[in-house]
């Protein structure tokens, strides 16, 4: 609703196609409706892009290949999978800002334990606790 031109990527082209669909109705009035981008134009698509979104899969797993992007500095790189993936470490080094999945989690459980409860969640000792050394995964 803030104007952003949305594209969107996905392994399966009917997969994009079905979300830049679904998250039409949501743009403001005067605002470029979601595209669907070929997997292919990843590559192109993120290097233009303010802000590259992670939804996928990609890096759950150690034998994933990397997303086939780059990241640069100054970009926004939103990566909803936990831990050091392969994304989560471009954006690092080249100087992005990261939100990474723990922080995606902590924020939720935050949310979730304010509705349930009707108080603040102790969302520093929350995120203290997931980066500690040694917590179960």
């Amino acid at each position: 609703r803030a104007g952003a031109a949305l594209r969107i990527a996905a392994r399966r082209a009917d997969a994009a196609e079905r979300l830049a669909g679904e998250l039409a109705s949501l743009v403001a009035a005067g605002s470029p409706p979601p595209v669907a981008v070929p997997w292919e134009a990843l590559a192109a698509e993120a290097d233009a892009a303010d802000a590259i979104v992670n939804g996928t899969s990609v890096g759950l797993h150690a034998e994933d290949l990397p997303l086939p992007l780059s990241v640069r500095a100054g970009q926004l790189v939103l990566d909803f999978v936990y831990g050091d993936t392969a994304l989560a470490r471009a954006a690092r080094e080249a100087g992005a800002r990261l939100v990474s999945g723990e922080r995606v989690l902590v924020r939720q459980g935050a949310l979730a334990f304010a509705l349930w409860t009707g108080r603040a969640a102790p969302e520093a000792l929350m995120a203290s606790a997931i980066a500690a050394p040694g917590r179960p995964s």
